[in-house]
């Protein structure tokens, strides 16, 4: 993940496979509503607000070295659809190995 707009789509995807509305995660985040509308909206924010609406959504800000990035490409966000979180695709690459696979 690269940009500020891929960052937003994975949460916003958390968000709803969460069940939670705009409005709770505002208030359960303890933010300001025009901040998660940013957020959500690919555009800057502050990273205290990141840090809060990623606890309520149960997620962690990981820093990913880029060639570990390009040695497990499943890390990359996914053409439309649903993002991949990275802890599954380093389940998947290991079972791949596992297996033989590449």
């Amino acid at each position: 993940m690269s940009t500020l707009l891929e960052l937003a789509e994975r949460v916003e995807a958390a968000r709803r496979a969460s069940g939670l509305t705009r409005q709770a995660l505002t208030e359960k985040a303890g933010v300001s509503r025009q901040a998660v509308y940013r957020l959500l909206k690919g555009n800057d924010v502050q990273v205290s607000t990141l840090l809060a609406v990623m606890d309520v959504l149960q997620l962690d800000l990981v820093t990913v070295p880029r060639a570990l990035e390009r040695g497990l490409p499943e890390l990359r966000t996914p053409a439309e659809g649903s993002p991949t979180h990275a802890l599954s695709a380093v389940q998947q690459r290991l079972a791949r190995l596992r297996e033989g696979r590449q």
